[in-house]
């Protein structure tokens, strides 16, 4: 009994941490050029600098479990958070209409940082040729060959259109 008392006591603090950083994820969440963004919208001018602007609303309950919106300025529609999950630091989830998972991780209190977005339906890294058997869609490019659009037949994330290295999208939390 006594055993059980000092376990208990002991692990009553870790699950404390575990549930409010959880808990600590419910709010409103921003890029840091999404107030400028959001304005040059609304007055018809160009975008500001300092890449996509990105507003995220999230709800996360005591199972881990996470619901929201996302909202990529000058991008709609409104994105619908599905089957989102926290493990640890580590954020998972799927928005809709377009099946794109997101994959982050919580840097500290204040600061989420985006370590991946894959489209769904479009591949996201590896993987090898078109087809389950590897053969191409009828009509397609032979095995190993491109698509004529500068394409190879890997099914990997894509070249990047020629703008270099993706910079991290950083969220902080809106006060």
């Amino acid at each position: 009994m006594k055993r059980r008392l000092l376990l208990l006591i002991g692990i009553s603090p870790l699950m404390s941490v575990a549930l409010f950083g959880q808990a600590g994820l419910t709010g409103k969440w921003q890029t840091e050029n999404a107030t400028a963004a959001l304005e040059a919208e609304k007055n018809g001018s160009p975008a500001p600098a300092g890449g996509q602007a990105i507003i995220v609303d999230l709800k996360a309950d005591a199972d881990g479990k996470l619901s929201g919106t996302v909202t990529e300025v000058r991008n709609p529609p409104v994105l619908n958070i599905e089957s989102g999950m926290v493990t640890g630091k580590m954020i998972t989830w799927v928005t809709q209409p377009r099946g794109v998972t997101w994959n982050l991780e919580m840097t500290d209190d204040n600061t989420l940082t985006l370590t991946g977005r894959v489209l769904g339906n479009r591949g996201g890294g590896g993987g090898g040729r078109r087809g389950g058997d590897g053969a191409p869609p009828a009509g397609g490019p032979p095995p190993g060959g491109g698509d004529g659009a500068g394409r190879g037949a890997g099914g990997g994330g894509g070249r990047g259109f020629g703008r270099g290295p993706q910079q991290p999208i950083v969220l902080h939390r809106v006060k």
